[in-house]
């Protein structure tokens, strides 16, 4: 029955399944408690301007085989699961960052004798988190990734997942993907991280010059406050060069062939 559809049919149902993919794993960072009607609405949203896009890339080769239905919607799903992927994956940058530090500074050691409740780490992953996503959306981010969802269907074409010159592109999105977001994640953290390193280091060399016996927590508050202000000196780092360098890393990963 499905191979019997025309090529239409099956480019528009293929759009909608990458689209969807890409949604749902792209809005989890950004979009964590919305309810499912909100996601469905963000893809037909999409999905009318996309599919118009993907009929006429379609029309404009029609020496191509598009397939049948179940290979095409299977290929189409695997693509907008990357590009989800490699969107969440950018965007939780600077929370992978804030987490980082909160570890280094002591801020986690609530972990280890709690384990089940949120150590004090996620509170500074949280606040890196809002401002890179706040800076991210005030510098027009997520145009861009909506620009690169959509203009993926003349990039990577319906229905030449698995298969075509297409390929470069789909390796570079799952390849590139991880090391750019950690590379970013390296960038944002590395020079908080060397002030905290500096204050432990200058700690120990202290504590074991002189005689002294230092509270319980003590240690823990100072690097906590060598931290905000590490945060504090390098906040237009963190609110303004994450976001030039989250835009870099979407168009780096969905910026075409």
């Amino acid at each position: 029955m499905t191979e019997t559809l025309s090529p239409e049919i099956v480019v528009a149902v293929g759009v909608c399944g990458r689209i969807a993919a890409a949604v749902g794993t792209g809005t989890l960072p950004i979009l964590p408690g919305s309810s499912f009607r909100i996601r469905v609405a963000v893809v037909f949203a999409l999905a009318v301007v996309a599919v118009p896009m993907a009929l006429a890339v379609e029309a404009a080769s029609p020496s191509r085989s598009i397939g049948p239905l179940l290979p095409v919607l299977a290929g189409e799903l695997c693509v907008g699961l990357m590009m989800g992927t490699a969107a969440a994956a950018v965007l939780m940058a600077t929370a992978w960052a804030g987490g980082i530090l909160g570890s280094v500074s002591g801020l986690s050691w609530a972990d280890d004798f709690d384990p089940d409740a949120a150590g004090e780490s996620a509170g500074i992953a949280s606040l890196a988190w809002w401002v890179g996503l706040a800076a991210f959306f005030t510098a027009g981010g997520q145009l861009a990734v909506v620009g690169g969802l959509i203009d993926s269907v003349r990039h990577l074409p319906i229905g030449s997942a698995f298969g075509g010159p297409s390929q470069e592109w789909l390796v570079r999105l799952a390849v590139t993907t991880p090391a750019v977001a950690v590379s970013l994640a390296a960038m944002l953290v590395l020079p908080a991280l060397v002030a905290v390193v500096a204050f432990h280091l200058a700690s120990a060399i202290c504590l074991r010059a002189v005689l002294f016996s230092p509270g319980p927590g003590l240690l823990q508050g100072l690097a906590s406050l060598v931290l905000l202000a590490s945060l504090w000196l390098g906040a237009e780092a963190w609110a303004g060069g994450s976001a030039i360098m989250m835009l870099r890393s979407i168009d780096a990963c969905f910026g075409g062939r």
